[in-house]
């Protein structure tokens, strides 16, 4: 069943756990998170990016996740993540998105506010949740880079933006990156400590992908209710198709049966995250 945002993390704060989000951009992603969550009977978020709309449209992308989701009993929230745009925000709502992500993090503070009010209104009276973001990451994609100490979320912006903005999560900057991290991840849990104290939104951590498990468990005890992974469930997704093709050289090989391959791979990457996400060993 669809559910919004701020009632999944409701669940996740009872039970001091995360929810765990998983881009999906094509069937074989979807498939890849949905059937690992019906195995481990977990509530998940389902999140299609707007830079992925190019790739399938996001009226196509919410038909596609609706088909599989919508009669289910597990609770699932459909998600658009990292949405500059107030246009495609407003096109993810008529498609039936249950929560969007606002991402004017790049704008000043007073700006980020601003904008994110707006789109809170719109949202709000369809009962969709709102996301917002404060700091800077590298850019989604992986380009870029975070340097050590700069860019992070402070406890004061991060009081002001989530008392006037009126979102429902927010995402936050504590040393995380998108994409493969250049060098051993450090996050800033004093910091952590110190938003949560400050602030009553629950609390989101994007670039999961390559933390160490111990280090990203400690995040979510702390008070992370929801983290994004996307880059490990990719990168599985392309090592186990040149697995797949290295061999498989026979001509007649078929592009789905190489698709299959690589959506089993990315489920077992997820069913991971589930684990780790309910604090299991």
């Amino acid at each position: 069943m669809l559910i919004n945002l701020q009632d999944m993390l409701r669940y996740a704060a009872e039970k001091n756990v995360a929810v765990p989000s998983f881009n999906v951009y094509n069937v074989e992603s979807v498939q890849a998170v949905w059937q690992a969550a019906q195995k481990k009977e977990s509530p998940i978020i389902i999140a299609f990016g707007e830079s992925y709309d190019s790739h399938m449209p996001i009226e196509s992308a919410a038909a596609l996740i609706q088909s599989y989701v919508r009669d289910a009993r597990l609770p699932v929230v459909l998600h658009l993540d990292h949405c500059r745009s107030q246009r495609n925000i407003l096109r993810a709502l008529r498609a039936g998105f249950t929560s969007v992500m606002f991402d004017a993090s790049a704008k000043p503070l007073a700006e980020n506010i601003e904008d994110t009010k707006a789109i809170v209104r719109l949202a709000h009276d369809l009962h969709v949740s709102v996301e917002g973001e404060l700091g800077y990451m590298n850019e989604e994609d992986g380009t870029g880079s975070v340097v050590p100490g700069t860019g992070y979320t402070t406890v004061t912006a991060a009081r002001q933006y989530a008392e006037e903005s009126g979102v429902d999560a927010l995402a936050i900057a504590i040393g995380n990156a998108h994409g493969i991290y250049k060098g051993t991840p450090s996050l800033d849990l004093d910091r952590l400590d110190d938003i949560r104290k400050a602030v009553a939104v629950p609390l989101v951590l994007h670039g999961s992908s390559g933390i160490p498990v111990p280090l990203l468990q400690e995040a979510i005890r702390r008070g992370i209710r929801k983290i994004n992974v996307n880059t490990e469930v990719s990168t599985t997704g392309i090592q186990a198709a040149r697995d797949f093709l290295a061999s498989h050289m026979d001509p007649n090989t078929r592009f789905e049966k190489m698709t299959k391959a690589a959506e089993t791979a990315m489920s077992q990457v997820v069913e991971t995250y589930m684990d780790i996400c309910a604090l299991k060993k």
